[in-house]
């Protein structure tokens, strides 16, 4: 027996299909491979402008390695041709009286502690410590704004409540705006021009609106004009 997908009450999670005797069916994508598995997406994680700016210190790391590196490739090739004509060259550094460093006789194993000393020498290309003055600053930020009363609604009362310091500083900052045009052929093309915020209005230049509303008062006052001079 040959079912139609037309006797299926198919929706997106599930299918209904009518009473029968006997039916037989075929499962042909399970788990991962269904497609409502194959179509979600992980969620974006929700980083600010500083942390993405912050996240480029991989590229100080690895400028870190590269100059170590280099440096202790020369080191060890000065250290292996310090002695010459049975002389050292840099009798200043005493190598006779090290036990590795500046040794000519070990010079490979002078380059290998040469590499550890000099990355924590210039450990302090990579701002660690940047990373706790942040997060100490976002905390103080959250309770500033737990705690301010301009942001305390009366009709709920209810106060400002920080659930997360990650996004602090995107606070009033216009990134996006979206729209919804439906049945309409036209472009959607948007320009940000002028906003109102608590009644104080930003942006100089006038919209259509505002054009709109002074043609009415023109229009307006013309018409109590020619009522008055009818009078």
């Amino acid at each position: 027996m040959i079912i139609s997908r037309t006797l299926f009450q198919c929706s997106k999670y599930f299918c209904e299909v009518p009473s029968y005797a006997i039916l037989y069916g075929v499962v042909i994508f399970i788990g991962h491979d269904t497609k409502v598995m194959q179509n979600s997406t992980d969620p974006p994680s929700k980083k600010s402008g500083i942390e993405k700016k912050m996240d480029k210190i991989y590229v100080l790391f690895g400028t870190l390695i590269t100059i170590t590196f280099i440096g202790s490739i020369f080191f060890g090739i000065e250290t292996k041709n310090d002695i010459s004509g049975g002389k050292l060259r840099r009798w200043y550094l005493q190598p006779d009286k090290t036990s590795v460093f500046y040794d000519p006789k070990r010079a490979l194993l002078a380059t290998f502690f040469h590499f550890l000393t000099a990355l924590m020498l210039y450990g302090y290309l990579i701002p660690i410590s940047l990373y706790v003055f942040i997060e100490i600053v976002k905390v103080l930020q959250s309770i500033f704004i737990n705690q301010d009363r301009e942001m305390y609604y009366e009709k709920t009362d209810k106060p400002a409540h920080a659930r997360t310091s990650n996004l602090n500083e995107e606070l009033g900052l216009v990134d996006t705006i979206l729209s919804v045009k439906t049945d309409t052929l036209t472009c959607n093309s948007m320009e940000f021009v002028k906003c109102s915020i608590a009644g104080v209005a930003y942006g100089r230049v006038v919209t259509e609106v505002e054009k709109a509303l002074a043609k009415q008062k023109r229009d307006g006052s013309q018409e109590v004009g020619d009522t008055s001079n009818d009078v």
